[in-house]
């Protein structure tokens, strides 16, 4: 390892965040080599290349420049600048990356090499192996590993690459360093700033034999997010042509307040010893609500058909006069997530063996945890749509209160939390020999318990007995509001008057009554006219369910080394056992279940269990050659798996509306294999000048499954109409593999006066267009300038079309092409004390979604620009 040490002492720079790195000679001779200090952006890629070019493994890096300065306020942003690397951006915020060929639920991320559990807030959002980044704050991170060819000594579990999150640990650092930074965040959506407050403090004792480090932050995030959705197509009523089923202009509010805490506190009571401990703590209050103008076009699609215009066999513009109908859907959720982490690691080093032994568990909750949904509606009305432009007017309007009536409403609502929890030890040993070319054997064992549950809860307002028995005033709860509330204009649920959303559809639903929150939740949840609220809670027993995982794993895996080149070769040996457990039931109750009172009870109920297991044995080779002083080829060879979706694996069931034609759902399949994958890698990195280098590598994955689908029909009870529909499901299946193939480019050229550009680019081919979360082209520019007082980047990050899986409706889902350019500028004051200035999709991209063919819009969503401006100390 001694000539790599020394190499790695000679190199100074490395590339921006696209992950390629280069040398910066260091004037050096036999007898000593010369120390050069490094601050800023420069510094952070020097840290970031001494990762790289010191791994056997194909590995890229981003590295903070300081202690609590990380180069952008979302991990998942900076990692969008690696190459290979893509990140999906739902509101407005990158949330989840793929990588290579591997979409978001097929890549793991770790915090210091073990998993972190999460549960997202978002009612729409399935459980999934996929991590997401906005639940961890940048300021705790000290770098950010991406390691696309693994060693059989790294956790399975990745079909693209693994993301591993370093933290800063206190006997690295020196005693007493400290730093705190202060923000404002402007939305352009909401309007509104919001206050951020992150701060980290390290000490340790002179002897340095203990240490403690904290790092707190707390981030507030208006949200707002105006757009144009289709929630259906289907040529079920017009057979050969494709006809819009619902449309509206919905806008998303939210209010987030995240709080983390992260501590690490390390011990070395013996030189060969050292104990630390880390534990994090993070959470975010989600609370949000939608309000979508909707009409139900799919009432009318045989006059669409007829006579719209149409793009293909897809219906994209058209009129009713006098045969419309439409609802507002107001829906307010109080939602929230949260994460701990507790992991505790032994490190035993001496010159015959180094042992470490990692014992820890996560565990997180999160999703809605009260939601209601007020429909108010009209029919008898006129409607237009174009979704060229796209645009939507009604008559009546969304502003005329009076016309939306009880008539044709419905309240529903209910509760979706979910769970997620792993418990976890491993035990890893390293024994030095010297037998020719090798240097080392590796082995260890680490055991993984997991589980994953989601409940679904439903609330009725119009059970029976909701109004205690007094008939005298209504049937129900539900009959009595609408009995008193029975338009729009009634009851206060307009009191908020007219308001115009900046949003990218046109028409008249873009101005409509503003929504009233604390009016529906005071009647929905407590009552009003001296009537107490009243509902009843049913088990949705199709969405109740738990899967749990238990993992063992061994390997074994032999380093070697000679004048020009190391690496290794090695086993892992991977039992999974897998049990997914859900209610078995009669269809008498129409699915559910009444836990408040006796209403809904199956006569056959039952918590059943399924259970499946594989076992897979994964070889991986990885080498690296050093043609010369500059130049170094890698080639790495594995077999790679990554399990199955919780959601999918899962026995769960969901399903569009029933109202609507042909209606499509989606259930779960307990029985699904993991996916394997053997992949080839092969990269040529060119070092030649200070801070300037070429890098280029080509990786071929055969995938020896995909996710395929199959479909049956069954009916569902549809409680509005008191009818049975037939669904048409869909399943996943393990279907047919094929080959991925790609090709990253990357270069970093530096001018030596301060100014520099980076690009980076990413072509990758699976062979079709539905493998999940994929674009066959990515691409990042970015140019940067920097002195002593004063520092400047500008990026631009692009991403071709990809598949997005299924809408919750069943339809299949795309997202159009995105690029975004960011910008960030630093102003040092003194030593200690920096100002920052950041813009955050200064074009004002647009997301864009749409199924199967571009001409099928199904939603088109604006998250606005955002500006950071902030200060900056360090002690």
């Amino acid at each position: 390892m001694l000539k790599r040490n020394q190499l790695a002492l000679s190199i100074s720079a490395a590339v921006l965040s696209g992950g390629l790195m280069a040398p910066l000679a260091i004037a050096q001779s036999d007898e000593a080599i010369e120390e050069v200090s490094v601050t800023g952006i420069r510094g952070s890629f020097q840290d970031a290349l001494s990762t790289k070019r010191n791994a056997d493994a194909i590995v890229d890096a981003i590295s903070a420049e300081d202690v609590g300065k990380f180069p952008d306020k979302n991990i998942a942003e900076s990692l969008s600048r690696i190459t290979g690397v893509a990140v999906s951006r739902e509101f407005g915020e990158g949330e989840r990356v793929s990588i290579r060929g591997a979409g978001p639920d097929y890549n793991r991320t770790t915090l210091n090499g073990q998993s972190v559990g999460t549960a997202d807030w978002f009612i729409l959002d399935n459980p999934s192996r996929s991590f997401n980044f906005t639940l961890l704050p940048s300021t705790l991170i000290s770098s950010l590993e991406v390691t696309k060819s693994p060693q059989a000594s790294q956790d399975e579990g990745s079909l693209g690459g693994t993301v591993n999150v370093r933290t800063h640990r206190p006997l690295d650092l020196d005693a007493g360093q400290a730093a705190i930074a202060v923000e404002s965040i402007y939305s352009e959506t909401s309007e509104e700033y919001d206050p951020s407050i992150s701060g980290q403090y390290s000490w340790k004792n002179d002897s340095e034999t203990f240490g403690v480090l904290v790092s707190a932050a707390k981030q507030d995030r208006t949200v707002q997010r105006s757009g144009f959705e289709v929630l259906s197509w289907s040529d079920e009523a017009t057979p050969g042509v494709m006809v819009p089923g619902t449309m509206g202009t919905p806008t998303f509010f939210q209010e987030r307040e995240r709080e983390t805490l992260f501590l690490s506190a390390q011990l070395r009571p013996i030189e060969e010893l050292q104990l630390t401990l880390d534990v994090l703590d993070t959470s975010m209050d989600a609370d949000n609500m939608n309000a979508n103008w909707l009409v139900l076009t799919g009432e009318n699609a045989v006059d669409h058909a007829t006579n719209g215009q149409l793009s293909g066999n897809s219906v994209v513009a058209s009129q009713i006069s006098g045969d419309g109908s439409g609802v507002v859907n107001w829906i307010n959720r109080v939602s929230s997530s949260e994460s701990q982490s507790y992991t505790l690691t032994a490190e035993y080093v001496t010159d015959a063996f180094s042992l470490d032994v990692v014992a820890g568990n996560t565990s997180a909750k999160g999703g809605t945890y009260r939601e209601t949904s007020w429909e108010y509606g009209w029919s008898g009305g006129d409607y237009e749509f174009d979704l060229n432009t796209p645009s939507l007017d009604s008559n009546p309007a969304p502003s005329d209160a009076d016309a939306y009536t009880a008539t044709d409403g419905w309240i529903w609502g209910g509760e979706r939390p979910t769970t997620d929890e792993e418990t976890y030890f491993q035990v890893d040993l390293e024994l030095p020999i010297e037998a020719g070319a090798f240097t080392s054997i590796e082995t260890g064992a680490k055991f993984r318990n997991a589980e994953r549950t989601q409940q679904r809860i439903v609330y009725s307002w119009h059970a029976p007995e909701t109004m205690t028995g007094d008939e005298d005033l209504a049937d129900s709860y539900l009959g009595y509001i609408f009995a008193n509330c029975p338009t729009l204009s009634s009851c206060g649920l307009n009191s908020g008057g007219i308001v115009s959303f900046d949003t990218p559809a046109g028409g008249n639903s873009t101005t409509a009554l503003a929504q009233m929150r604390d009016v529906m939740e005071q009647i929905a949840f407590v009552g009003f006219n001296g009537v107490s609220a009243d509902y009843a809670r049913s088990l949705d027993l199709a969405n109740n369910w738990a899967v749990e995982e238990d993992i063992f794993a061994v390997y074994a895996q032999a380093n070697f080394e000679g004048d020009n080149y190391s690496g290794n070769f090695g086993l892992r040996y991977v039992s999974t056992e897998q049990a997914s457990s859900g209610y078995e039931f009669s269809s008498d109750s129409w699915g559910f279940q009444t836990v408040d009172r006796d209403w809904l009870n199956p006569s056959y109920l039952a918590w059943v269990t399924e259970d499946n297991d594989y076992s897979e044995i994964l070889p991986s080779f990885n080498i690296a050659y050093d043609l010369s002083d500059d130049m170094v080829v890698r080639t790495a060879v594995a077999r790679v798996m990554a399990r199955q979706n919780w959601n999918q694996i899962s026995p769960f069931e969901t399903f569009g509306a029933l109202n609507a034609p042909d209606p499509q759902g989606q259930a779960g399949n307990p029985q699904l294999k993991p996916f394997l994958a053997d992949q080839l890698d092969v990269s040529f990195e060119w070092y030649y000048g200070d801070v300037s280098a070429f890098s280029a590598t080509t990786f071929i994955k055969k995938n020896h499954s995909y996710l395929a689908q199959e479909t049956f029909t069954e009916a569902r009870y549809d409680e509005q109409t008191d009818t049975w529909v037939d669904v048409d499901f869909s399943r996943p299946v393990n279907g047919d593999g094929g080959l991925v193939a790609g090709v990253e480019l990357a270069v970093l050229h530096d001018f030596d006066n301060g100014f520099g550009v980076q690009a980076n680019y990413t072509y990758t081919d699976t062979g079709s267009d539905s493998v999940v979360g994929i674009s066959d082209t990515m691409a990042n520019l970015m140019g940067y300038y920097e002195n002593d007082t004063f520092g400047a980047r500008m990026m631009y990050n692009y991403r071709s079309e990809w598949s997005k899986g299924f809408h919750w409706n069943g339809n299949p889902l795309s997202n159009d092409a995105f690029g975004q350019l960011d910008a960030s500028f630093s102003y040092n004051v003194t030593d200690n004390a920096q100002i920052t200035l950041e813009a955050v999709n200064l074009t004002n991209e647009q997301v864009v979604e749409y199924s199967e063919y571009e001409d099928r819009l199904m939603s088109l969503y604006e998250n606005g620009r955002r500006f950071v401006v902030g200060a900056r100390y360090n002690f």
